[in-house]
Parts: structure tokens; C-alpha cells; sequence
């Protein structure tokens, strides 16, 4: 069947692995996606891509007016984007015959509810974040409106799928029954992780030798608290040869290059910057240890998924989210979120052990690939689908 996509973000950084994840997956099982959005991109083309700089996706006048625009004024131009997204859609659904349509919810957005239901075609609305939780941007001014603009999309949605039980709670107490709700972490897609990659180049061109290199992806920000994983690896480095390679870029790379620096271990850290998608895995490769210094209650890290496809141990904090996927000593290693010593202690656990590390890496290997890929995530979407009853229509190819 032909599939409607719509999202209002940018359509970079995680988000674009996201989008283009799920599109994949879909695809992979037969099915053809288009996609609409005010930035007109294919986050395909854009995943990854540096979202703290212009480049391809990053010059619409959403996405300026997304950094330029105060945020009073931006929330306003947020709900007047359902008069857009209902033209655009309805243009859409004029023109091709669509059996499903699939959103990315975003504050106030609920027009496209309204238009599913009108034109009698089925919704999924993924759910990332809502009102309340915290976030990078600020809460909403208009925080009712948001609401009832969510309790609107929501209720009108055939399916409303989130990436944290969280989330999930949080869907149903807004008057959505359990039975079109469903729980979907990220994943990553099987065809990149056949096959480990290989990091040794990378290794040998940073000089690496048989140091322990404990790994991070993502971006600098101050969300991740990599403050706690630089102090980690300095509390650790005077008894181990150890090296920290960070893969990202952002705001706080010059704060935290000084953060090394003061703590002595600047000729420890290598910044790699950031790099295409393609290439992370490369990266990921060459660690031996991959950590998630902190998360919250409702996220889903992708890049704990990408970890594990690459067969690495993973040390994260054990949110609801996070411990839905990885088992303590099994697949991972978990420690309280925002427990230091409990922090350090788990490092310093992965460091010391090889056999450890190994045991855990493959077994979280062989849990991604056989139950968090794109094209599992898709299949559930479209069983949950099926079970609710709904059969989409895929006349009109």
C-alpha cells in the first residue's frame, strides 16, 4: 500500500534516523512511503546529519525560523501550521490513493486527526516527547492549548504508538484505551549491522594500541552530562591505560575539551566531531566500551541500539526505557541514574574484564538484531493494526 508520512521536524539528527527508520522498514516489507513536511526533505538523505549547523535540510524557513523565532511567537506559528499540514495532506490524499498515514506528533499539531478521520483513511501517531516532560526546548506557553490539541490527535488516531511505557501512561490517561496504544523503543536497521564493523583503521590511526577505549556518541549537550563520564574516566585513568573517543558535535565541545584539560587527561580524549551516519558504526567499532552517561524517564536512545548492533557492552543508566532493553549482567551493564559511585564502579567493572565485555557485547547483538530492528518495528505497527480490526486499503498503486 501507498503510506503517508508526515512530521514537522527538521528532518536531521536523530529524529532523521528515526523517520527514516521506520520508513525503511515499512518498505522493506512491501510497501511504498511518501513523505510531507514543511522542510520538504528525505530525511533518508539527512539522517544524522549535524543539527547544530546549516547543510542539506538545515536552510527551509522552518528550520530558521525554528532558531531565529522567539519562542512565544514560534508556538503561535506552530498552531497556525495546521492550516499547512491540513492543505498539504489533503493535496496528498487528492492525489494518490493512501492506505495508511503515519505522523510524528509535534506540540499543537492535530490537524492531520482531523483530516484521516474526515478523508476515512487509518493514522498512526508516534509519540517522542509531551508536554511536561522535560526537554531540550522550553515548556510550551500555550500548555493547555498543547493539551487539547494532543487529547484531539490522540483520541482520533486509529494507533498511537511511544518509545516508553512513560509515554504510554501518559497517552492513556488522556482518554486513549490500552487496546491503540502500543510501545515501540527505537531500533536499528539489520541490512547496517550484518556485519560488525571494522575499527581498527580507526584505531591504529588515533594510536590506540591496547589501550581500553571507552566510547560515546552523540551530541555535546548539556542533556547528556558527559561532565560525569569525563570525571569517570579521570577517576579511572591513574590506574588504567584508557582513552575516551567522543563522536558529536556541539555547544559544549570547548567546555568540555577545557574539562579534560583541568583534569589531566586531555591527552586522553580524542573529540572525533561529527561524521556522516554512515560512518558511526566505524566508530562505535573501535570502542570497547560505549556509555550513556544519562537519560530520561520517557527517552529511547538510538544511539544505545546502534551500541549493541555493533556488538559493544553498554553501561547506561537504568531508566524504564533504557531497562526494557537492556538486562543488567546479561546483555549490559545498568547503574541508579545519577549515582556517581555506582557510575565509576560500573566502568570500572568493563574495564577490568575482557571476558565481560565480550560476553555482554555479543549478547546484545543478538538481542538487537532479533528484536529491535526498523522492520520488527514496522511488522508490530501493522499487526497491532490487524488485531485492532483495521485493514488498510492498498488499492490505488
Amino acid at each position: 500500500m501507498n503510506i503517508l508520512y508526515h512530521f514537522r521536524t527538521q528532518g536531521r539528527g536523530p529524529e532523521g534516523v528515526h523517520i527514516a527508520g521506520i520508513a525503511g522498514g515499512l518498505e522493506a516489507l512491501g510497501h511504498h512511503v511518501d513523505f510531507s513536511s514543511p522542510t520538504g526533505v528525505d530525511p533518508r538523505h539527512t539522517q544524522g546529519a549535524n543539527p547544530f549547523t546549516g547543510g542539506q535540510g538545515g536552510h527551509s524557513a522552518w528550520s530558521w525560523l525554528a532558531r531565529r523565532c522567539p519562542g512565544l511567537i514560534f508556538e503561535l506559528l506552530e498552531v497556525a501550521y495546521n492550516l499547512a499540514a491540513w492543505w498539504r495532506n489533503w493535496r496528498q490524499l487528492r492525489r494518490r490513493h493512501y492506505g495508511l498515514i503515519y505522523e510524528r506528533h509535534a506540540f499543537f499539531l492535530c490537524a492531520t486527526a482531523w483530516l484521516a478521520r474526515r478523508r476515512k483513511v487509518p493514522l498512526v501517531v508516534e509519540v517522542n516527547e509531551l508536554v511536561g516532560d522535560e526537554r531540550v526546548r522550553e515548556q510550551p506557553f500555550f500548555r493547555g492549548l498543547a493539551e487539547r490539541c494532543d487529547r484531539v490527535c490522540f483520541r482520533g488516531a486509529t494507533l498511537v504508538t511511544v518509545v516508553s511505557p512513560h509515554l504510554e501512561r501518559r497517552v492513556q490517561a488522556l482518554g486513549v484505551p490500552a487496546s491503540r496504544t502500543l510501545v515501540l523503543p527505537n531500533a536499528v536497521d539489520a541490512a547496517d549491522y550484518a556485519q560488525p564493523a571494522d575499527g581498527q583503521a580507526l584505531r591504529r590511526r588515533h594510536g590506540f594500541g591496547q589501550a581500553v577505549v571507552v566510547g560515546f556518541v552523540g551530541w555535546l549537550v548539556p542533556w547528556h552530562h558527559l561532565e560525569d563520564l569525563m570525571a569517570a574516566v579521570a577517576a579511572l585513568a591513574g590506574r588504567y591505560d584508557l582513552r575516551l573517543l567522543i563522536v558529536g558535535d556541539g555547544p559544549l565541545r570547548s567546555d568540555l575539551a577545557g574539562q579534560a584539560a583541568s583534569r589531566g587527561i586531555a591527552d586522553r580524549v580524542i573529540f572525533a566531531g561529527a561524521v556522516p551516519h554512515q560512518e558511526v558504526p566505524q566508530y562505535t567499532a573501535a570502542m570497547d566500551i560505549a556509555v550513556i552517561p544519562h537519560s530520561n524517564a520517557y527517552r529511547s536512545p538510538i544511539k544505545l541500539f546502534e551500541y549493541m548492533g555493533q556488538g559493544k557492552p553498554v553501561l547506561a543508566p537504568a531508566t524504564e526505557p533504557i531497562a526494557m532493553v537492556v538486562r543488567d549482567d546479561a546483555n549490559g551493564r545498568l547503574f541508579p541514574p545519577g549515582n556517581m559511585d555506582a557510575f565509576t564502579a560500573g566502568l570500572e567493572a568493563l574495564v577490568n574484564d575482557a571476558a565481560l565485555r565480550q560476553r555482554l557485547g555479543a549478547q546484545a547483538r543478538r538481542d538487537v538484531l532479533a528484536e529491535h530492528t526498523w522492520v520488527r518495528n514496522a511488522e508490530k505497527v501493522l499487526e497491532r493494526l490487524s488485531a485492532l480490526g483495521v485493514r488498510p486499503d492498498a488499492e490505488g498503486r
